[in-house]
């Protein structure tokens, strides 16, 4: 086996150091000397696309993905989606974006799609609600999970405020898919108190039917509004 090749670095906003590496072919991301993600094993990205675009395939449903990594995300939303749909990616590092179109290009690029806008920012300034900023899934994979953030900032997400702008963020009818290494009963329960419905945790592979196990948090925004209880069954 070949040593590591670091074809780029970059540094977080925390000041942390992540890298692209290649191996026998391979791309893996690093962060602070440890693995991120890499092509060998993409399988549960692969899987928040198909279970957060889940019933999009025609229409011109829009899609927000926060974090570009090393675009498994993103090519398996383009493959569900229509031809007329939008997906805005958030990536908050710029050089991410800058490799995609250099060292990752023989992986395709999925950046140049004509349905593909880039953000280079914080997801949550892509999250501000209203009709004209609405989504019909967001589909989130810039932490380890909900209570491990690549980030500090990244923590907000996760809060009843953070939550409470993604719900405001999706169309009525529309889903919140979270990557996640790791389950979290508490979250779950998390994304009901915010006012989401059926939120459940999916189990996913890495490889198919093989491979590590991680996790996929998916929920969705009630079509109706939530109903107030009767004048005399309030207090006061």
């Amino acid at each position: 086996m070949r040593p590591f090749e670091i074809l780029a670095s970059t540094e977080t906003p925390d000041g942390d150091v992540l890298t692209l590496n290649r191996r026998d072919g391979d791309f893996f991301l690093y962060l602070e000397g440890e693995e991120l993600m890499s092509t060998r094993a993409p399988g549960t990205e692969v899987a928040l696309a198909e279970l957060g675009c889940e019933g999009l395939e025609s229409g011109r449903p829009r899609v927000l993905i926060g974090g570009l990594g090393l675009g498994f995300t993103l090519r398996a939303a383009l493959e569900v989606l229509p031809a007329g749909a939008e997906v805005v990616v958030a990536e908050i590092l710029p050089a991410i974006v800058e490799w995609h179109r250099g060292h990752l290009g023989e992986l395709g690029r999925a950046v140049d799609d004509p349905r593909v806008e880039v953000h280079v920012g914080d997801v949550v300034e892509c999250l501000e609600g209203g009709a004209g900023t609405s989504f019909h899934a967001i589909l989130l994979d810039v932490d380890n999970g909900p209570s491990a953030w690549c980030l500090r900032e990244n923590g907000r997400l996760y809060g009843r405020a953070g939550l409470g702008r993604i719900l405001a963020s999706l169309v009525p009818g529309g889903r919140l898919a979270v990557w996640s290494a790791y389950r979290s009963d508490g979250f779950v329960s998390a994304l009901g108190r915010a006012g989401f419905e059926s939120p459940r945790a999916i189990t996913v592979r890495a490889r198919g039917e093989k491979g590590i196990r991680h996790t996929v948090f998916v929920a969705g925004r009630p079509t109706l509004p939530r109903r107030r209880p009767p004048r005399s069954a309030r207090r006061g």
